[in-house]
């Protein structure tokens, strides 16, 4: 690869071959001039000093100017020829980045400066592209984060028209006085009640969404015992197993598992998960929870035996309103779940991903906590994901087939 010159360099080199060049070219016409008027017994660069007789005073006077227009001339012609060699150094690049900053202001993102040229302005040309390439990813981001906006408006007024819908309905029969049994009332006054709960519960879900997804928000990490929040989960959710005749193999170690974690956000994502798997899955399925802690890391593992994930969605089964089912409309959740999870999990610089598991069952949702030195007895609220990561053990993940 050449190497560039700074250019600096390139006017003190440039300056100093002109320099020599012109006073090259005034010794040869010297030398030229000095042979020319050497019959008359001079040589030129005496001859405006020497004594001539009264005849050859003409000719001296004209020899005389005319040798000072020559090196007039050779010094314009030297400094012209300096003046736009340094101009073509600096106009070049200087023309190729104002076409640039011309195409970027006017949209086209896609614009690269591609010039090779002196060090000051490769960097400036570098630092253009790299300013270009930050504000394309910055305006695709921006897309993208527009795209699930109105992806996210579009998925609540889904979900909130149906049961509105079915309130406005029944509230209109019974403010009328078109339901008169009393038995048709009560049904209708639970299906109000029903709906209503179901509309309450996507409004705090996506209160919780929102307010994860900002800067302010804090965890409270304290250390825990993560086997005991797992009992409490399963024994709040214990009730809606039943009634849906499936069974539940817990499988804990019988020493406690102490991990800084915020116990209610992460009994949040337990209880999203059991009740995604008790929702979705087809009554009498088998369910298990199981929780180990590895060298590298503690995972906890909520598998059941029901219907694989689609693999049209698994990749993005964690973002808002993805649901496992083919339709979300014959679904009673409000896709938000998976979603908080997941931001739980980045909160607590973990992630959660389903895996195969081993028979009877069918997958997994895996939460994994990679272990970091220094972080389990120690505050750690104020610390940024960044900081946290430099307390970071080589880690590594282990990939589980069973359950």
């Amino acid at each position: 690869m050449k190497k560039k010159r700074s250019f600096k360099r390139v006017i003190m080199l440039s300056f100093i071959g002109y320099t020599i060049g012109i006073a090259l070219t005034l010794l040869i016409l010297e030398l030229l001039f000095s042979m020319i008027t050497f019959d008359n017994g001079m040589n030129f660069s005496e001859l405006a000093f020497s004594p001539l007789a009264e005849e050859t005073q003409k000719l001296q006077i004209i020899v005389s100017v005319f040798w000072n227009l020559i090196t007039a001339t050779v010094y314009l012609i030297g400094i012209v020829l300096f003046g736009r060699r340094v101009s073509r150094k600096i106009m070049k690049p200087v023309q190729h980045m104002q076409e640039g900053f011309k195409a970027v202001t006017a949209g086209h993102l896609d614009t690269t400066l591609d010039f090779e040229t002196e060090t000051e302005f490769s960097e400036m040309r570098d630092g253009f592209n790299f300013m270009v390439q930050r504000l394309k990813d910055s305006e695709e981001k921006r897309m993208t984060m527009e795209h699930e906006r109105m992806r996210l408006f579009s998925h609540i007024a889904h979900d909130l028209k149906t049961p509105m819908t079915t309130i406005y309905g029944y509230a209109g029969a019974l403010a009328r006085g078109m339901v008169e049994e009393p038995d048709k009332q009560r049904e209708y006054h639970l299906a109000i009640i029903a709906k209503s709960t179901q509309v309450n519960q996507l409004i705090d879900q996506l209160l919780s969404y929102s307010k994860m997804g900002t800067p302010q928000y804090k965890m409270n990490f304290a250390e825990a015992d993560l086997a005991e929040l797992i009992r409490v989960s399963c024994a709040t959710l214990f009730g809606e197993i039943e009634s849906r005749q499936m069974r539940l193999k817990l499988r804990l170690p019988d020493e406690p598992v102490f991990w800084m974690v915020d116990s209610l956000e992460i009994s949040r994502a337990i209880g999203n998960l059991l009740t995604n798997a008790i929702r979705h899955n087809p009554a009498g399925s088998l369910l298990s929870v199981n929780l180990t802690d590895e060298l590298g890391h503690i995972e906890i593992q909520i598998a059941d035996n029901g219907a694989a994930i689609p693999e049209a969605i698994a990749g993005s089964l964690f973002e808002p309103f993805v649901s496992g089912s083919d339709s979300r409309s014959a679904s009673s959740g409000t896709g938000l779940g998976l979603a908080i999870v997941k931001k739980v999990m980045e909160q607590h610089f973990g992630e959660v991903f389903v895996s195969k598991a081993a028979s009877p069952y069918t997958k997994a949702f895996v939460l994994h906590f990679p272990k970091l030195s220094a972080f389990t007895k120690m505050e750690v609220s104020g610390y940024t994901k960044t900081e946290v990561s430099a307390h970071q053990n080589v880690g590594f993940r282990v990939h589980q087939d069973g359950g």
